[in-house]
Parts: structure tokens; sequence; C-alpha cells
């Protein structure tokens, strides 16, 4: 964010009558506060979820309009992909749009947290503008923080595919050779699976600090991983309180799935649309509450580490404080 719109400056602070007390809080009472803000503001949060959530939508209309078709197998009406080029252009276009606007509208909410947990007004213009003044620098933190979650678990497959290349090398002794190999990776994809949700957990709050702290992307996965050191469980059930709203969703809309089995024609794009309707309302309406905790868990690891509390009200009252950032990282970037 730029200068004016910086919001760790002692200015914006000094002028801050706080809306939420900052005390340490627990996992119950930090989801109870991230469930009566998003309740309070549902339509600020809500639009600033739309656009991630939008360009899914998009893609998956184009992707049923223009690349699929209807083949017929036992009496069920598959969807098949008749243009395989196009349809991989659209996802992959259709990815990096989603991810470009993701990470803005992550940083977008992180700051309309920050300025309503504080007493400070926000709207959907003024998020925007805050995000989108440093987009690239969120988007390059979203794309830290997924390699530090998929590195392992992306390696592991490169060298299962390597390795399926040299099976046919190695002649009789093939069969077993790639038993061995398979049991192997199955057990290595288990535990690059363990470790991408502990590594999850650890760069979890790099966005918040990012946005508040005007922070790089290297160096908010670090002051992540330092505020994390402790309590990573209560982010852990924040991912599951997660995962259960959108499998409760799913488990909604699963009937439709039946149904275009045995659908076919118009009837078939019909409930295609329908579906991805219903998975567009589900983004829309879940996005933000992990956003919204997010930001609230960083505040909390915060006053427990940094007494963030005190921070604040020597902000008020003009006084600076202290770098927050551990003495050997690299200093907040210029705004």
């Amino acid at each position: 964010m730029t200068g004016e719109q910086n919001w760790a400056s002692s200015e914006s602070l000094a002028q801050t009558t706080s809306g939420y007390d900052l005390r340490p809080l627990s996992t119950g009472e930090v989801l109870d506060r991230t469930f009566q803000l998003y309740r309070s503001r549902f339509a600020l949060f809500a639009s600033l979820a739309a656009l991630p959530a939008a360009v899914q939508f998009i893609s998956g209309v184009l992707q049923i309009l223009l690349t699929t078709g209807e083949r017929v197998l036992h009496g069920l009406h598959l969807t098949v992909i008749s243009r395989p080029i196009l349809s991989a252009i659209i996802v992959i276009t259709g990815f990096l749009v989603y991810f470009v606007c993701y990470g803005i509208t992550q940083a977008a909410t992180t700051w309309a947290v920050a300025e309503i947990y504080l007493g400070k007004p926000a709207s959907v213009s003024t998020a925007w503008k805050a995000a989108t003044a440093n987009w690239v620098r969120y988007v390059l933190v979203t794309l830290r923080q997924y390699w530090s979650i998929c590195w392992w678990l992306t390696l592991s497959v490169a060298m299962f595919f390597a390795v399926l290349a040299l099976v046919p090398r190695l002649g009789g002794g093939a069969v077993i050779a790639f038993g061995i190999f398979s049991f192997i990776f199955g057990l290595q994809m288990l535990a690059s699976c363990i470790y991408a949700i502990y590594a999850a957990i650890r760069v979890s709050l790099a966005i918040p600090a990012s946005v508040i702290e005007s922070l790089g992307a290297n160096t908010s996965v670090r002051r992540s991983m330092s505020l994390l050191v402790e309590r990573k469980g209560r982010i852990f059930l924040l991912g599951l309180l997660v995962v259960a709203m959108s499998m409760i969703i799913g488990i909604v809309l699963s009937p439709l799935t039946f149904i275009a089995f045995r659908a076919h024609g118009a009837e078939r794009y019909i409930i295609q649309m329908v579906q991805l309707t219903g998975t567009f309302l589900s983004r829309l309406l879940i996005g933000p509450v992990a956003a919204i905790a997010l930001c609230l868990f960083y505040f909390d690891e915060r006053v427990r580490h940094e007494g963030f509390d005190i921070e604040f009200l020597m902000l008020r009252a003009g006084t600076p404080p202290a770098n927050p950032v551990a003495e050997g990282n690299t200093s907040p970037e210029p705004a």
C-alpha cells in the first residue's frame, strides 16, 4: 500500500478509536469474532470474494460450452473433452487469472478486517484500492506460500514419472521393481501430504504480515513461521472448519451429479450450469471465513508475542514503537 494508505503508519493508528479490544483470545473467541465481523459486514466481504469465484465460474462455463461433448456408455451420458487443446488453454488461463485475483482478494479482505477490527470504516472500493496498490507483492506472497506447501509433493510426482520412464529398460525385473517403487512412492506421497498440511499452517499468516507490515514474499513467510512457533493446532482447526463447510455444500449439490449422468442435451447443460452456480455461491460464502480468521489469528499472535495491544496504544499516543520484525530479517519494504 502507498504511504498514505499504509495500515501500519503511526499517523493512521494514532487517529483510530479501537472497535475491538486487543487481548489474547482463545480459539473459540477468535472464531466467534470472525463470524461476528462476517455477519455484520456480509456485503463487504462477499463482494471481495466474488471476483475469484467469478473467474472460476466463467472458466467452468467456457469449458462446458466450448470444449465438452457427450458419450453414451451403458445408458449413461458421460461428459467428455472434445477439444483438449482449447480445454487446456482455458484451464491454464483460468487458473492464472484466479491465482492473481485470489492473492489480491486475500490482501483486500485482510486490509478491511484490520481497519474494521481497530475501529475504522472500510468499503469495497477502499479495500480494493489498498490491495491493488501493491498487487504484485501480494501475488508473490501467495506464490511463495504455495511453493512452501507443494514443493515436496511436486518433487515426489516428478520422481514418479522419471522412474516410470526408466521401468521399460529394466527388462525382466521391471514388474518387481515397479511394485517396490510404487509402495515407496505411496509412502512418500502420504508423507508429502502430511508435510503440505504442516507447511500450510506455518505460512498461513504471510498475507496478513505482508499487508499490515508491508513485507515482501520471503520475509512475510518467515514472519508467519516466527509467529506460529506455538498454537499451530488452532490454524488446523480453522482448516477443518472450512473443509467441513465446503463438504456440507458439496453434499447438498451432489444429487445434481447423479442427475447429470442420466441427462443429455440441453438438460445436461442446465444441470451443469446449476452445479457451477452452486459452486460459485459456496466459494462466495465460505471464502472470506478463512481470510478473516487468519487476520485475527495474526493480531492474536502479535498480542501474545510482542504486546501489540501496547504498541497500538503507543501509536495512538503518537509514539512510534520499535520494529516488530525480528532483527536479522529483512526490514519492511517501503509501501
